[in-house]
């Protein structure tokens, strides 16, 4: 079991360089796979496009805080873009592309992806809750929507950039901003709403488990749990399992759609023919002498 706490929390060895292996990876291949199938994009502009793929949220989240993004402070993310670029697409015999898009490669990718993922979504609402707290809510003990919304971006800024805004939103909430809405919203009120109602709900509902010593604080827990909940999604959006479509959320989502769908207007009459006009006309009397 505390191997198991050690991969979920990211505190193995090496796990910041895995975890940018990972999400790196998986916007190099969403290109190859995806725009530059046939190899017909020139090699800069696929080297960007899969740098924002992978690393949207991190390039243009922290603006909104006016903090510095990571792909500058650190050379990590970078370092890794070039060096997965080069083995997707520069390996003799293309064996690098052909190792990683096989299940099992495709397996680590995921993996590691959503381990950044989860990593970020709790640095970003940790980060809000501690820029906010001084001056919470009127209504409640602790801000809500800022370390929500915020984290919540982390996963979109890559798809509003490459797709635009209309284009990721308008075939209803995406994937990314479920994720992020639940995991966000599950670790903030755990860990950082101390005296609130939802916090102390969420506390009493997901005890440790019973037989089970773990001495786990709050902090450890939510972060398992959010970790776990973003891998088994993560696997479950693969072809060969559930598919990219898949959402535990989407009875719900399914709902709010259908209650929240406008009617369309009733459509005005069509203006009566010559025709009908001619027959509606009343037939004028002859005067008789």
């Amino acid at each position: 079991m505390d191997y198991l706490v050690t991969y979920l929390t990211a505190t193995f060895p090496f796990a910041p360089e895995w975890l940018a292996f990972g999400m790196s990876l998986q916007g190099v291949m969403a290109v190859r796979n995806g725009r530059n199938k046939d190899g017909s994009m020139n090699w800069f502009h696929a080297f960007c496009v899969g740098v924002v793929a992978a690393f949207g949220g991190a390039l243009f989240t922290p603006f909104f805080m006016g903090k510095p993004t990571s792909m500058l402070s650190t050379d990590l993310n970078l370092t890794m873009c070039i060096f997965t670029y080069v083995l997707i697409n520069h390996t003799p015999g293309d064996i690098g592309y052909k190792i990683f898009n096989t299940v099992p490669g495709t397996i680590v990718a995921i993996a590691m992806g959503q381990m950044f993922r989860c990593m970020g979504i709790i640095k970003f609402v940790n980060v809000a809750h501690t820029a906010f707290k001084a001056n919470p809510s009127p209504f409640y003990p602790v801000p809500i929507f800022g370390p929500i919304v915020y984290a919540t971006l982390l996963g979109n800024m890559g798809p509003f950039f490459l797709q635009g805004f209309d284009g990721h939103l308008k075939n209803g909430m995406p994937w990314a901003f479920q994720n992020g809405l639940f995991c966000a919203s599950f670790y903030h009120f755990y860990v950082n709403d101390l005296t609130g109602p939802i916090g102390n709900t969420l506390r009493a509902a997901f005890p440790p488990i019973p037989g089970f010593e773990w001495g786990w604080e709050d902090r450890i827990f939510a972060t398992v749990f959010v970790s776990a909940f973003m891998q088994v999604t993560g696997l479950c959006h693969m072809p060969q399992v559930l598919g990219p479509k898949f959402s535990p959320f989407s009875a719900m989502i399914g709902y709010v759609d259908s209650a929240m769908k406008r009617q369309p207007p009733a459509p005005a009459p069509a203006p009566a023919t010559t025709e009908e006009k001619k027959e509606e006309a009343p037939k004028k009397e002859t005067k008789q002498d």
